[in-house]
């Protein structure tokens, strides 16, 4: 049994009774409103004996166990049901972990509380610009949860409150409006909302930048500093990268038996991937696509035999604790190494030999540059590059067939000269 006040001179009761319907016990409440001339104490019997009433009436059955209201589905609500009926049974493991962490790191803190059919393009829109004004977060682990310590100069870098303040890039803020949108445009299609609000709100327009790649000279350079490398492994990952032009999750999961020897073939068929989750592993490429058989040139292949020589002596040299896994880029036992492996090595790489801010995905992208600047085929650059068609292609290295487009004017130019030319025949 229950008696409060709730403001002056009123007051509500309550009894705490089993519904006969569901079995279930559950509180019947009624507010009183008694006159405030009335002392409290006065005001409070009453209300003690409009309680013993209630409680009678509801024994009596004069008074019957009201259905509980529902409450609204919000925000929240239907993420998860999204994440569970949508994203994992249909996305992979990668792509639904970077859900999950937009959705816990700012969409679900501000939004989730809301019911779903009470979310407006105005409210978005707010949100919007609360994510864009918004500190960085790191998604890095902590120390205690990492196997080896970070290095002096990592720690230095997450210390920095420069790197924090720098509010967030427009793709990022991008990455949550349409993380927002498609969910939403499911709830639509599932007939829980009649439209989706974020058609409404104009979508964050992020600048694309063109892929970062060497030049000739500078990709030359590049080769004669990785010469020096005693590391096979790693250099035959970075050449894998600039001559191939594969990816840093399909080099970290190729393996010897992967080459041709014959044909001078390689076949990428898989990929390591990553998540706090599930830690790291071996999937599908990125796309369908993606899986192919490339030719490799006559110096890759001189890597690779290299490489395999020195890992049979690695192996050699571990012995009994040789783990004989196949890999071409491994630790020092043979095993496998995170995919990020290759891409930390190579930074440092870079640094060292003048390529600062250089990336490991800035070598795939140098090997497509080089393949555009040679004329070849886009269809075949599409598919050595394991795109998804042509088109692709063309999106991403728009600013490569531009300059390659206007070497074609010059050579017509160049006709047009040797026509007009003085002593051209007539």
């Amino acid at each position: 049994m229950s008696v409060e006040q709730l403001a002056p001179g009123t007051w509500r009761v309550g009894v705490y009774r089993k519904d006969p319907e569901t079995g279930k016990r559950r509180w019947i409440r009624r507010t009183i409103h008694l006159s405030l001339s009335m002392p409290e104490d006065k005001q409070r019997k009453a209300a003690e004996r409009e309680e013993i009433r209630l409680g009678i009436e509801v024994d009596q059955g004069l008074v019957k166990h009201a259905p509980p209201k529902e409450r609204p589905l919000t925000v929240r609500d239907f993420a998860e049901r999204w994440m569970a009926e949508h994203v994992l049974p249909s996305l992979s493991p990668v792509t639904a972990s970077d859900y999950r962490f937009l959705l816990d790191s700012r969409i679900l803190p501000a939004l989730g509380d809301i019911p779903l059919k009470d979310l407006t393009a105005e409210r978005i829109t707010r949100w919007l610009n609360d994510v864009r004004l918004s500190p960085r977060r790191s998604t890095r682990k902590d120390d205690a949860d990492l196997t080896h310590p970070r290095s002096r100069a990592a720690r230095a870098a997450l210390a920095d409150p420069k790197r924090s303040a720098r509010p967030l890039s427009e793709r990022t803020v991008q990455h949550y409006y349409d993380t927002l949108a498609g969910m939403l445009d499911l709830a639509v299609q599932w007939d829980v909302l009649d439209a989706n609000p974020c058609v409404k709100v104009a979508r964050p327009v992020a600048r694309k930048r063109a892929p970062r790649a060497l030049d000739e000279d500078r990709a030359i350079q590049l080769l004669r500093c990785l010469a020096d490398e005693e590391d096979l492994c790693f250099r035959a990952a970075v050449l894998l990268a600039l001559l191939c032009g594969l990816r840093l999750g399909e080099v970290a999961a190729l393996k010897f038996s992967d080459i041709n020897w014959k044909k001078s073939t390689i076949d990428v068929s898989r990929a390591k991937k990553y998540t706090p989750a599930t830690g790291s592993f071996i999937a599908d490429p990125k796309t369908e696509a993606s899986a192919r058989v490339i030719a490799l040139p006559a110096g890759m292949m001189e890597i690779l035999r290299a490489a395999k020589a020195y890992s049979d002596d690695c192996a050699d040299w571990a012995r009994d604790v040789w783990v004989n896994e196949d890999w071409i880029v491994h630790g020092w036992n043979g095993a496998a190494v995170h995919k990020d492996t290759p891409s930390r090595w190579f930074r440092r790489f870079a640094d060292r030999h003048g390529f600062q801010g250089f990336t490991f995905h800035g070598l795939r992208h140098t090997h497509a540059s080089q393949l555009i600047a040679s004329h070849v085929d886009v269809q075949m650059i599409a598919s050595r590059l394991g795109h998804a068609s042509p088109d692709t292609t063309l999106r991403i290295y728009a600013h490569e067939f531009r300059r390659s487009d206007a070497e074609a004017a010059d050579a017509a130019q160049r006709l047009l000269d040797a026509a007009t030319a003085p002593d051209a025949p007539s």
